[in-house]
């Protein structure tokens, strides 16, 4: 792990203070922003779990196999930079449940299925959430959660790396009917995150120099990512 997105303990000491210095309602919103952001990035660790699993299934080339499991121990750091700094805000320790599982969980098994999930969740979630966490690193104040931001930065850029490789992987292996399934999943999905332009209130727009961007400003961040990282990339994917 490099040292410098590891936040230190000087850091967390200034987080601590200027916590207590905030107001009671701006430490209540942070500590549920970050209690979240930890359950998401703890749920990503079973997913990059199940993705390894359906890689096993068709067969993908061993590179792809190694770096989802990395993946998945990136997301476990995730998740205790997270709840530390849920735990942080909310003056009382803040960790992980169980995580429900059934069979559902598991997923599809197909190429076809797993590289429409791997377009949702990875090529573009994973794109946009990696673009987002480098933003709010660049808006927060403190050092503790810059260097959290940053270290989620770089892991998920590589996560939406990956995505896109097993993409370009899975559509040299398919048949001919892949390439419309995938284009048809980039649209709808591009679609569902950057339609709707939603209200913003103050008090998220406050929030932040603690390295939480409003929503408004997801929206337009997202508009960019598609129109300047996304649809580029899939110019070149299907040449």
């Amino acid at each position: 792990m490099n040292a410098e997105l590891t936040p230190s303990k000087e850091s967390w000491l200034r987080l601590q203070a200027r916590r207590a210095a905030l107001p009671e309602l701006e430490r209540a919103a942070l500590a549920r922003h970050w209690a979240l952001a930890a359950q998401l990035e703890h749920a990503s660790v079973a997913a990059f779990s199940r993705f390894s699993l359906q890689l096993l299934a068709v067969g993908a080339p061993p590179s792809l196999l190694e770096d989802a499991h990395r993946a998945a121990l990136d997301e476990i750091r995730h998740a205790e930079l997270c709840f530390s700094l849920a735990t942080v805000y909310a003056g009382k320790p803040i960790g992980p449940a169980p995580l429900p599982m059934t069979d559902q969980a598991l997923g599809v098994w197909d190429l076809a299925g797993i590289a429409v999930g791997t377009v949702e969740e990875g090529c573009i979630g994973e794109t946009i959430a990696a673009l987002e966490a480098q933003r709010a690193a660049e808006l927060a104040q403190d050092a503790a959660v810059q260097a959290v931001l940053q270290r989620i930065h770089e892991d998920e850029t590589r996560h939406a790396e990956l995505a896109w490789r097993f993409v370009r992987w899975a559509m040299l292996t398919g048949d001919q009917t892949l390439r419309p399934l995938l284009r048809h999943a980039f649209e709808c999905t591009l679609e569902r995150h950057t339609s709707q332009t939603p209200l913003e209130t103050i008090g998220e727009a406050r929030l932040e120099v603690h390295g939480v961007l409003s929503l408004r400003a997801k929206h337009a961040l997202r508009g960019r990512i598609a129109a300047d990282v996304i649809r580029p990339s899939l110019a070149r994917l299907f040449g």
